[in-house]
């Protein structure tokens, strides 16, 4: 969840590369597949080695590449630091969901993939048609996104409850992620580095998005 002072300066950010609206949004989709791919190539051809790894060590590498890179793709205003920041989410997020995929059949894994890609389109292209109201949800999406969160653990943790009705609200959450961090992008200045930072959030919210379609559809094909 971004700062109000990480807003102002983001929109604030005319310095650097300044793209034109298409090759802006381009690179926003280009920088997002990337990500994609890494982790693609992390779950198909490095799970062995991954998971031959201690559990503890690849935990603690994912929590460190994925705020250390984020902290590095939100501060910096270089494209390129930025955008090695978002390698090093990418990999964190990567070591994530290998251990999450394998938990699943490459039906299953297929079949959210392509739900995933729908909603994440279908998200933008109503944010696109109207910016104004996803632009008013972010507080709404924090504070829905942090209430979710406690009820899980506190029902998870302490009440051993199976929540999976927590699943599709966490589907709704972030689908409205994707559009407000969509609807975010168009509002700041067409720079490079702003591409890179806007793909970064939106690329949270797709895997996030993509976990919890995962678990919806894994536990309808069990």
């Amino acid at each position: 969840m971004e700062t109000q002072e990480y807003k102002v300066q983001r929109l604030k950010n005319f310095d650097g590369i300044q793209l034109k609206e298409n090759s802006y949004n381009l690179t926003i989709g280009l920088v997002l597949l990337f990500g994609i791919l890494i982790n693609t190539v992390m779950a198909r051809f490095f799970s062995e080695q991954i998971l031959n790894l201690p559990q503890a060590a690849v935990f603690i590498a994912y929590f460190v590449l994925g705020i250390g890179g984020t902290m590095i793709v939100f501060k910096s205003r270089k494209p390129a630091v930025s955008f090695g920041g978002f390698i090093m989410l990418s990999v964190g997020m990567g070591l994530l969901l290998t251990y999450i995929l394998t938990m699943y059949s490459g039906h299953t894994i297929y079949t959210a993939f392509l739900m995933t890609g729908i909603v994440t389109v279908s998200m933008m292209i109503v944010s696109t048609l109207f910016p104004s109201f996803f632009l008013g949800l972010g507080k709404t999406l924090g504070l829905s996104l942090l209430i979710a969160i406690a009820v899980e653990l506190v029902g998870v943790l302490i009440f051993r409850l199976d929540l999976g009705i927590m699943d599709y609200i966490m589907v709704i959450i972030f689908s409205g992620y994707v559009g407000y961090d969509w609807a975010k992008a168009q509002v700041y200045p067409k720079t490079l580095d702003n591409a890179i930072d806007s793909a970064a959030d939106i690329y949270v919210d797709i895997i996030n998005l993509f976990i919890r379609i995962l678990s919806i559809v894994g536990k309808k094909n069990d």
